[in-house]
């Protein structure tokens, strides 16, 4: 039995010395980890191969750790391993309180790792094993862990760590992040600097003070955490914390960084945001700034200069009515590449909140779309059935379900046709007509075509007036649907990513995400009805293959024309944004219904249609000319012309004017003069016209 039980020691012995040397026999030295820091730039790149934007981390400066503060090392081992000079490099207790919470709440979530597994998962293992969640990956983590404490000393390992680790905004290592945050050496943090560094490591992205009001409230509370925690273990007092929290080091921080220029070239700033967030998501920060990968973006940067160009040519003509900011955002209509994205008029002006992207690929920026959704209001009642575009739709009565409703010059035209009353935007029979599909119905429709905003009340009529707040990416990709046959379709900003070695991580699809949501029947007739507003308003592009709508929010705190051609879709918007809470605008005393704020805030007289003429016309007349004009789209078989009467849009055979119609479903079912509009004088059949002499 003894010799029984020694052959299996030695084997198990064995068998776990063939797995450490397995996992951990390649495991690099010190020097090797330090110089493999030596990183890569990462190129984003427009449609064309023209670099947009390099990016890079330059500011890490390795120091040793005699010349790093104790007491951002204290801070840092009270916060991320209280047990690090006590354990082998992996806390078994606290690991298995993870297992026993990820298993009792079915996720994945509550974190375990010690400072050692966090130098393994970011130098030792390479970057797409450290970002897999597998088993067998944790399991290389532990054995590397381990191995690496036998290996080295916990100075080494700590010191290690706080010259690698990532603090946020291009800061890697404590040095840098001393100098980012503070101004300061790393040898030089007092306890509140210290304690406020060690929290930022965890989520850099969320707890960042130099981003949205949402992320400063959050890295506060970090802070605050760090403090608590420090206080806990004894490293500092109660009153030590209550004191270092209240010191005034995070607007020291703040004012010091903005008293930095900009590291975006303001003209694609808002799109390369939007693209180191994306490439951050899938493959993490560290592939993102240190990988050598190349994006190749949808963006075209001759188009990018002449939407920018416009949209401070819109902003300039109407300062004197409150506007001080706007956004475009220019896509092609078939696939969603992205063009053009102008998140604001100035990225650098905080005044304006310049760095929230009003292009709405960010919820921060989302904002009501005032009458250009009224097109969810038509589209779903034709789709059903309920009106042709010759129906003739209320004009007249305001009262409806007990509300009073005024259009935007106070007055009545009567019953109108839909093409009538979608060309000059008129409120009430798009009230009318929502009544009559039903909230429901509009929302559906809505979704179906790609917007994901959530509506607050579908059951009032008021919603199809626009003052839900959507993004104005999804509400173009939705337009979209009309112009490309009928398909869904999503923004997109990447064509291609390729790794250092060449190897090519993800290329676009163009017809991967496409779904057809409606038919190309109803997307033509919602197309040549779109026609009319680029006619009545819009000049010269009346004889062109264009269509869009204007939209003008509550107030006007927010003006958007949006429309496309068949091969370009462009949204363009105009408005007034103050930095702090209340509304500097002067226009408070437009806002009736509703407490102006810095977000809300009115500008004076201001229209859907004056963005129109403003900004998204020259736009488009200065695109196409350096590019071909499309050919008119085309007819489908679906769709078919009818002679009706302009008394009530029933059929007649002569005397009328052509309509289009959806073909069975959407056509007039009743001859001219049988569906009266209430209060219309008796219909007289028009005289046939005397035969000509022989």
């Amino acid at each position: 039995m003894l010799v029984a039980v020694s052959a299996v020691g030695l084997l198990g012995t064995v068998t776990a010395i063939g797995m450490v040397d397995y996992f951990a026999g390649d495991l690099p030295t010190i020097e090797q980890l330090q110089t493999s820091k030596l990183t890569q730039t990462t190129r984003i790149l427009d449609r064309k191969g023209n670099l947009i934007e390099a990016l890079y981390h330059q500011n890490r400066t390795v120091v040793p750790l005699s010349k790093i503060s104790l007491k951002l090392q204290r801070a840092t081992i009270d916060t991320e391993d209280r047990t690090f000079y006590d354990n082998s490099g992996v806390d078994y207790r606290r690991l298995m309180i993870a297992i026993g919470y990820d298993l009792t709440h079915h996720s994945a979530t509550l974190g375990a790792s010690t400072i050692t597994e966090q130098v393994v998962k970011n130098d030792v293992l390479d970057t797409q094993e450290a970002q897999s969640r597998t088993i067998s990956r944790k399991f290389h983590e532990l054995v590397l862990a381990e191995e690496m404490e036998r290996r080295y000393s916990k100075p080494q390992i700590l010191e290690l760590y706080l010259n690698s680790i990532n603090y946020g905004n291009g800061a890697y290592g404590a040095e840098a992040a001393a100098e980012t945050y503070f101004q300061v050496h790393a040898n030089d943090l007092s306890w509140a600097q210290a304690s406020f560094l060690a929290g930022l490591p965890q989520a850099p992205s969320v707890y960042d003070p130099f981003g949205t009001e949402d992320q400063l409230a959050a890295a506060k509370q970090r802070w605050l955490d760090v403090l608590d925690g420090m206080v806990t273990v004894g490293d500092i007092s109660s009153a030590a914390a209550h004191a270092a929290y209240n010191t005034d080091i995070i607007e020291k921080m703040i004012a010091a960084h903005k008293a930095i220029p900009g590291s975006h070239n303001p003209l694609t700033a808002h799109f390369v945001d939007y693209v180191e967030g994306y490439i951050a998501q899938r493959y993490g920060n560290r592939a993102l700034y240190e990988g050598g990968l190349k994006i190749y973006t949808t963006l075209d940067l001759a188009t990018q200069a002449l939407a920018g160009k416009w949209v401070k040519s819109g902003v300039g003509t109407y300062s004197k009515r409150g506007v001080n900011t706007g956004a475009m955002l220019v896509m092609n209509p078939s696939d969603g590449e992205i063009l053009a994205m102008v998140g604001s008029a100035d990225y650098n002006n905080a005044a304006i909140r310049g760095q929230i992207n009003l292009t709405g690929v960010d919820p921060l920026g989302w904002r009501g779309v005032g009458s250009s959704f009224k097109v969810y209001t038509y589209g779903a009642a034709l789709a059903a059935g309920l009106v042709t575009s010759a129906s003739l739709l209320n004009d007249q009565t305001g009262i409806i379900g007990g509300h009073t409703f005024n259009d935007w010059d106070a007055k009545h035209e009567g019953y109108i046709s839909l093409r009538t009353a979608l060309a000059q935007s008129r409120n009430l029979p798009a009230l009318w007509t929502y009544r009559q599909v039903g909230g429901t119905q509009v929302t559906t429709f809505m979704h179906q075509l790609g917007v994901t905003a959530n509506v607050e009340n579908p059951d009032g009529v008021a919603t199809t007036l626009g003052h839900d707040p959507i993004s104005m990416a999804e509400h173009l990709a939705a337009y979209s649907a009309f112009d490309n046959g009928g398909y869904r379709i999503s923004p997109h900003a990447v064509l291609k990513v390729v790794d250092a070695d060449g190897t090519i991580l993800e290329a676009l699809d163009p017809n991967a995400n496409r779904v057809q949501v409606i038919t190309p029947d109803l997307g033509y007739v919602m197309t040549d009805l779109l026609r009319g507003p680029v006619k009545l308003y819009l000049g010269g592009l009346g004889s062109r293959p264009v269509a869009g709508k204007s939209g003008t929010t509550e107030a006007y705190t927010g003006s958007i024309f949006i429309g496309y051609t068949p091969d370009l879709a462009v949204a363009a918007s105009l408005m007034h944004i103050d930095a702090g809470p209340d509304c500097k605008s002067g226009y408070a005393s437009l806002a009736t219904n509703f407490p102006p704020s810095g977000w809300q805030c009115p500008t004076g007289v201001l229209f859907g249609e004056n963005v129109g003429t403003s900004v998204w016309k020259p736009f488009v007349e200065a695109y196409y000319s350096s590019h071909p004009w499309p050919a008119m789209w085309v007819q489908p078989a679906g769709v078919v012309t009818r002679m009706v009467c302009p008394y009530d849009g029933g059929y007649i055979g002569t005397g009328g004017y052509n309509e289009i119609f959806l073909k069975g479903v959407g056509e007039p079912t009743y001859p001219c003069g049988a569906n009266p509009p209430p209060g219309a004088p008796p219909y007289t059949r028009p005289s046939p016209s005397p035969l000509a002499s022989p």
